[in-house]
């Protein structure tokens, strides 16, 4: 990826609350930015590219309170996905494009994705 246009021309998708922090989405040609900022004065944040929401969607979409580790689980062998770390920002993304939803605010936190073409 190319840094230098990471960052250029993206839009504000929303925000997303999670246990500890928000996450704020931006979206930009063909991946999504997903912020975490600190109490400080800096943050964090990764890169979720469109083509593995897309394949979360046609893995998981339609699937009920689910949680970061059933999605690993189901998507191990992806190249797009690297960690579970990874599955947790693409689950943001698709709450913060409203093609999942938080249903349950507790350790682990569970997911209900909708079945829908991105």
């Amino acid at each position: 990826m190319n840094h230098r246009s990471l960052f250029l021309n993206l839009t504000y998708r929303g925000r997303v609350r999670s246990l500890r922090r928000d996450y704020h989405v931006l979206e930009g040609s063909d991946h999504y930015v997903l912020l975490s900022p600190s109490a400080a004065a800096g943050g964090n944040y990764s890169v979720v590219t469109k083509a593995t929401v897309a394949y979360l969607l046609k893995r998981v979409g339609g699937t009920r309170s689910v949680t970061s580790a059933d999605v690993w689980a189901a998507c191990k062998r992806s190249r797009l996905l690297s960690d579970r770390f990874s599955v947790l920002h693409a689950l943001y993304v698709l709450v913060a494009i409203r093609a999942a939803t938080i249903v349950k605010y507790g350790s682990p936190l569970r997911f209900n994705v909708r079945k829908r073409a991105v």
